[in-house]
């Protein structure tokens, strides 16, 4: 078997970080090492790296001045030494036979470029976070891969990382069309495979209509030829979906109430 390196970027979220870190150590996979990612973070990040790097030496700490997830993750893999790669938010919890099942299937076919699977959500919000089966068309109009999806150090490095231009958020949306520009497979797995934890606030649910419109525009300027190859549906985009939904209440509305709702929807 392989080791697989986990990469934990942290900034502000160090009373999370033992849950994540403790979700790590309950791995039925044992051939691993953890990268955390200390972001510059003025909480408690780095008493809890460093506690929990003394508790198991393959527990890694990496600090950092602050400059964001994506230069903290392209860090994390630098100092990283295995042969698959894993992406762990600092607030999310992994499920105990994720990483033995997702290195397994890697082992099994080398055809595979990403291990993914279902995602439970909870905290502010719970149950089954909706997605889509997987598809390269799919992947064009809407991510369907969560961060913590297992890739291999050598796609990491072929896709060039981390796209320092995907500042404004989706960064692993541009990463995983990155990888997929290569011919191979991904396996969705059966069973849930992290627990994504739901704040009131969050780096994506700030992203305004207008920067996801340049987010768009970076995709399709980064991967041009996966974009010309495949067919992009608008139906399957989140913003197609958004305005299904809000037209669909709209239908419920009498006369001018609809007139003035659509002013204000295309405002």
């Amino acid at each position: 078997m392989s080791k697989v390196s986990i990469i934990v970027p942290c900034y502000k979220l160090g009373k999370y970080l033992p849950e994540a870190l403790d979700s790590v150590l309950a791995q039925d996979y044992a051939d691993w090492e953890c990268i955390i990612v200390n972001d510059g973070s003025p909480d408690s990040t780095a008493e809890v790296a460093e506690s929990y790097c003394t508790k198991d030496s393959r527990f890694k700490s990496l600090d950092l001045e602050n400059g964001g997830v994506i230069r903290a993750r392209n860090k994390g893999v630098e100092a990283s030494t295995g042969d698959y790669l894993l992406f762990l938010d600092a607030d999310d919890i992994l499920f105990p036979d994720y990483i033995g099942k997702a290195v397994r299937a890697m082992e099994e076919n080398p055809a595979l470029l990403v291990v993914s699977g279902p995602v439970e959500q909870f905290g502010v919000a719970s149950g089954m976070i909706e997605i889509p089966p997987f598809s390269k068309d799919t992947m064009l109009a809407r991510n369907s891969l969560h961060v913590s999806s297992m890739i291999r150090r050598a796609d990491f490095d072929r896709a060039g990382g981390f796209n320092p231009e995907m500042a404004a958020g989706l960064e692993d949306w541009d990463l995983f069309l990155g990888i997929l520009e290569k011919d191979g497979d991904v396996l969705m797995l059966d069973a849930p495979v992290i627990k994504y934890r739901i704040r009131k606030s969050s780096r994506n649910k700030g992203i305004s209509p207008k920067a996801m419109a340049d987010i768009r525009r970076k995709l399709w300027e980064h991967h041009k030829e996966l974009y010309a190859k495949y067919f992009l549906n608008p139906a399957d985009t989140v913003e197609y979906r958004k305005l299904s939904y809000r037209i669909g209440k709209l239908e419920k509305l009498p006369g001018v109430r609809v007139l003035e709702a659509f002013k204000k929807l295309f405002r």
